[in-house]
Formats: structure tokens, sequence, C-alpha cells
């Protein structure tokens, strides 16, 4: 736990590597289990390997395109594929999709930095929807811009578990990471602001199927805080006990509206849903639609 809270760069498993690689941690000159209790005086030591060089690869992985033009493409990203490239995901995601469709053109942003090319805002592995990409960096720029400044409109939508007793209203909650659990998130009231407007479509008794329109944007906000009210997103593999056999979280970015960085003009972009999701929500006795 100590060492958790003490190198939050480091997820929990990659500590347990470390402690179980003979003399990479040790207390007292001496190698631990990670179970060990420490005590007043201990004197810890820790020797990280040296970080691998990495290079992104282009992949011949499929994109659904719902726009293109010469500064933006939007996408209707795919559950199950994580938006740039991460510890156990160096070569399946979308900026190594993006790499191989433009080829050696190069036609993305590189304000996001050398692995988040193109990426201006990003949705979680198992979510699927509408995803914007920049082509150049003024559109990086300008969207970036308009996101930070919240005229950017997004909507979601979502299965949870349970009927809600209000048909609408707004989770008003401070979000901020887990300190005993690095990859999950809580509300808390050290946390950033977050805010989160949801209205019932319909609701079978057991469940209900929600619009989700986030004010703000922090990491797992809508899915912490359906959660903290006792409404998880079924299907969630972190929020929520598997209840309803699903192979995604039955979350979909499913609009989002802004005004083109470059003419101005006001752009709506809608994403269908994914298999999964409709497969859920049919089992479940709701209608679906498009």
């Amino acid at each position: 736990m100590y060492l958790v809270e003490k190198l939050q760069d480091l997820s929990r498993s990659h500590l347990q590597k470390y402690l179980n690689e003979n003399g990479l941690i040790r207390v007292n000159g001496r190698t631990r289990k990670a179970h060990y209790r420490l005590r007043p005086g201990d004197r810890i030591e820790v020797s990280l390997p040296q970080p691998r060089e990495t290079r992104l690869e282009p992949v011949a992985l499929e994109l659904d395109i719902l726009f293109e033009d010469d500064d933006l493409l939007v996408i209707n990203k795919q559950p199950g594929l994580p938006v740039h490239p991460s510890p156990g995901h160096e070569n399946d995601t979308v900026v190594n999709a993006l790499l191989y469709h433009f080829g050696e053109t190069g036609k993305l942003s590189d304000i996001g930095g050398e692995f988040r090319p193109g990426i201006v805002h990003r949705l979680d592995k198992d979510t699927s929807g509408v995803l914007l990409v920049a082509k150049n960096n003024f559109t990086h720029e300008r969207l970036s811009r308009d996101f930070a400044e919240r005229r950017v409109e997004k909507y979601y939508e979502a299965i949870v578990k349970g009927h809600m007793h209000h048909p609408e209203g707004e989770i008003d909650l401070p979000v901020a990471r887990n300190l005993k659990h690095r990859k999950k998130f809580t509300v808390s009231e050290q946390g950033r602001e977050a805010v989160t407007r949801y209205r019932v479509i319909e609701s079978t008794g057991t469940t209900s199927w929600l619009i989700l329109r986030p004010k703000t944007g922090r990491t797992h906000q809508l899915r912490v805080h359906l959660a903290h009210i006792g409404h998880p997103i079924i299907g969630d593999p972190i929020y929520s006990r598997r209840v309803h056999q699903s192979d995604f979280i039955a979350l979909v970015a499913k609009e989002i509206s802004i005004t083109h960085p470059r003419t101005g003009i006001p752009m709506t972009f809608r994403a269908p849903y994914p298999a999964h999701f409709v497969n859920l929500a049919k089992r479940l006795g709701y209608t679906v639609s498009s």
C-alpha cells in the first residue's frame, strides 16, 4: 500500500512484478513479499528498470469513418479498441489505425504529443461512439479550446441497473483518482468538479435506459457518477458486478455537436448503436431503433 501511494505512476501489477524480480525493490537490503508490513526506520530501495524504446507502428485496423474533410476526421470507435497506446496495448489502438489510414502523408496534428497524433479527446477502451480526430494543429487548437470552454455538446446513452426514481436530474459530485486502486476513480471532496445531467428514456423496472449529457469531462465521470448513486452501467468491468451478460460496457458516445474549426458551421455527428448494445437492449425488453 505504501508503494502504491508513493509511486502513483506505476500500477499495482507493475509493483507486484518488481517485488517478485530479485533486487528491484528491497527493504533494509533484502527482498520482501508484497504483504510485508513496514516498520519505523525501514529503508526502502527501488531500482526501476530502464524504459523500453517504443515506436508507433501503422496497423491495418478498420476505421468506421462518419465524416472527413481537410481538417477533421470523425470516426465511430468500436468497443474494445483503445484510443492511444498504453502498456499492454502498443499496436492495437485508434492511433495505429490512423497512421495506417494516412500512410506517409502525416495528416495529423502533433500537439497532443508523439504517441497521440490527432487525438483531441478520448473514449474509454470498451466505450464505442463518436470520436473527433484533428488533421492539423489549427483544428486541434480550436477544438481543444472549445472543449475547455464547454462549447462542445456531447450526449451518451447507457443502460444501467435499477429503476431511476426521478425521470431526469443532475449529478454534481467531484471526481478524483482512487488512491487504493490506481485504475479507478471515485467521488471525493478532494476531486475536480464533475457534473452529469441525465434523462430516462425507458425503464423495465430492473434496468433503465438513459441519455447522459456530461457538463464536464473527467475520466470515468459517467461510470463513477452512476455507480455512486446506485445505478452502475451494465457490463462495466470496473464499477459494476456482471449480472447481465454483455461483451462490453453498455455505454455509447451517441452524438457530438461542434462548430467546425475552420468554416464556423455547426455540425452534429451521430453514431449507430454497436451490436452488443442492441443485443443487450433486446434481451432486456427494450425496443431499439437507430
